[in-house]
């Protein structure tokens, strides 16, 4: 592998984890936020709603350095870098950074699902027949 391709891995590799502990910190946010909601505890409900926000907002951000990261690819790579980050098995991992591309990308998608059901539910509370989710199930 050349070094312009383990550099790429290694920058993509990061942002990947970084993504990771921001869908973590999303989800921990997620739970306080049904936590306050549950006790009326409007305050904490609002400062906590504008801390996930912020949190969503740096991980479109690191998700755009990586789709930038993926354009610089050479030809053939973006497609094998895209499966990867979908966390597909399409394509065998060639090298170690891969592997951890794959497996990271993996539990940021399981921390979503686990968001969204949360979420789905503190939604169907509050909004109850308005719900968003109501409107897209």
């Amino acid at each position: 592998m050349d070094h312009r391709k383990d550099e790429l891995l290694s920058e993509i590799l990061r942002r990947v984890q970084r993504n990771c502990v921001r869908m973590v910190e999303i989800e921990r946010l997620t739970k306080e936020l049904g936590d306050a909601l549950s006790r009326n505890d409007q305050e904490s409900a609002q400062l906590l709603m504008k801390m996930r926000q912020d949190e969503m907002e740096r991980v479109s951000e690191i998700r755009e350095e990586i789709r930038l990261l993926i354009q610089s690819a050479e030809v053939g790579e973006g497609t094998k870098l895209r499966s990867w980050l979908a966390g597909e098995d399409t394509y065998q991992p060639d090298c170690f950074e891969a592997g951890k591309i794959i497996e990271f990308s993996k539990q940021i998608a399981l921390v979503l699902n686990r968001t969204i059901s949360i979420d789905k539910v503190i939604n169907q509370k509050l909004a109850g027949k308005d719900s968003y989710y109501q409107k897209t199930s």
